[in-house]
Parts: structure tokens; sequence; C-alpha cells
């Protein structure tokens, strides 16, 4: 009797989970939920230099910045963005 309730339950929780899941999928397809942010930041790598620094990149969209969090003072790079065309010699 408990293995059949056992069961029940975790077919039960997989079935909703995928329901959930679908209508989340359709509602993007119909343009009803927000997708992502074209203009958004996105954190695309992170490092742990030490216990205190780390070293993050992040992504925008003209290009990208290298972020050394943690030290006494943040500092930003900005990383070099690669040129359209062929190499200079």
């Amino acid at each position: 009797m408990h293995v059949t309730w056992a069961l029940q339950a975790a077919a039960s929780l997989i079935a909703v989970l995928a329901l959930v899941l679908l209508a989340g999928r359709a509602m993007r397809l119909r343009g009803l939920a927000p997708g992502a942010d074209p203009h958004a930041l996105r954190l695309t790598a992170s490092v742990a230099l030490d216990s205190r620094r780390r070293l993050h990149m992040v992504q925008a969209p003209g290009g990208a910045v290298l972020l050394l969090t943690g030290g006494a003072t943040d500092q930003m790079l900005a990383w070099p963005i690669a040129r359209a065309g062929p190499p200079e010699p």
C-alpha cells in the first residue's frame, strides 16, 4: 500500500512539473512571457584569485569588461573587442 502511494505521489509530481515547463515554453513561444533582455549585462566568468579578491568577466551589448573586486579598490578593465575584417600586418 505504501509503495503504490509513493509511486502515485512521484508520478503526480512529475506530471505537475512537466505541465509547468510546457506552459512556460508555450507562453514564451506566444510572446506572453518575457524573454532574455538583449540589453542586459551577463556574467560570463568568475574566478577567485584569493580569499578576498575575485575576477569577473561581464558581457555588455557593446563589448565586455573585466572587474576586479574585493581588494582595497574595485577596478574595471575594458576587454579588447575583435575587429571585423582581416588582421593588420
